[in-house]
């Protein structure tokens, strides 16, 4: 049981894709002051869809618990991070680099990884986003479980031919060496402009922040399947985690059926940590920095409350502080 609870709670992140430019018009992107003035990557999205803001070195340690009834356990560890390097064209197909002086060309990451085990069972989960200042792909999204299981997935989003597109593919064993996974052929669609990876939604609750608007809604793409799915800001409270104890705001991610998809139910998406329908983000409300995420998992009859606490951080705005320090034993 336990372990099934593990494989549904850790479905998390890590970064570095290289994928061949189309030479498409590069899309815009431009380093502005991210909150309390840090740098950060501004990511433009397009259509509509206000710009994701990418903080440059930034590393979130969390714990994970989980709970079925009066039962809990402590079940593995996630860590979030964030960060800008300088863009570098494909080697097969090079393009002009900036004349001297001209505007620098970067990209951003986003990054998550969970590790988690019981007996005999262990797992290594790793998401990873790239945000490219370019048409195809514009985005790169990256699954990657290993451990006593292994699979991969790859989601690429941006302008093909003249319209947004996505491209998706899995691995598998059938058809393989043994011992060994083989990708599928890759599932081409359109989708609307401004839609956007889970990892990337997660971030987006930092510029409803800043706007201080009460709701942001965009196309969100979970494979092939598209979703709008809307960030709420909900109520504020003094929340206390491993870290400390802070002034907190939640956002909620509600996600609902795409204009045009099939209408599928809230209760059958699943975002971060294999959460399904609805996921509750706390932040601090002054940077927006995740410090608690929570949802119901379900595995099989029961349902698991998945509850991911911050226990570390580096790299975070300099006024980012507890207004109560952790305790100590």
């Amino acid at each position: 049981m336990l372990r099934s609870l593990i494989l549904l709670s850790l479905v998390l992140p890590m970064s570095s894709l290289a994928s061949v430019d189309d030479g498409n018009e590069n899309k815009p992107v431009e380093a502005v002051s991210g909150v309390d003035g840090k740098p950060a990557l501004a990511f433009d999205l397009g259509g509509g869809v206000p710009k994701l803001l990418i903080p440059r070195g930034e590393v979130l340690n969390f714990g994970v618990h989980v709970a079925v009834g009066p039962l809990g356990a402590t079940v593995g560890t996630v860590k979030l991070e964030s960060g800008v390097d300088p863009y570098v064209e494909s080697l097969v197909l090079l393009a002009p680099q900036p004349t001297a002086g001209g505007p620098k060309r970067e990209t951003g990451w986003l990054r998550a990884k969970a590790d988690g085990g019981y007996l005999f069972y262990s797992m290594e989960t790793v998401l990873d986003s790239r945000y490219l200042p370019r048409a195809w792909p514009s985005i790169s999204h990256f699954y990657k479980q290993s451990g006593s299981e292994n699979r991969r997935k790859e989601s690429l989003i941006g302008n093909l031919d003249g319209r947004g597109q996505t491209s998706y593919r899995a691995d598998t064993r059938h058809g393989a060496p043994s011992g060994q996974r083989i990708w599928k052929k890759p599932v081409f669609r359109d989708v609307p402009e401004g839609t956007v990876d889970m990892l990337g939604a997660v971030y987006l609750a930092r510029t409803l922040l800043e706007s201080g608007d009460e709701k942001l809604s965009f196309p969100l793409l979970d494979k092939t399947t598209l979703w709008k799915m809307t960030l709420e800001r909900g109520e504020e409270k003094r929340l206390e985690v491993p870290f400390g104890t802070f002034d907190a705001v939640e956002i909620k991610l509600i996600p609902g059926a795409w204009p045009g998809e099939p209408e599928l139910e809230s209760g059958k998406f699943r975002g971060l940590f294999g959460i399904r329908g609805s996921i509750h983000l706390w932040v601090e409300k002054t940077t927006g920095v995740p410090i608690r995420i929570t949802g119901d998992v379900p595995a099989g009859p029961v349902t698991i409350n998945c509850d991911i606490y911050l226990e570390d951080a580096t790299g975070t705005p300099d006024v980012f502080k507890p207004v109560l320090e952790a305790k100590t034993d």
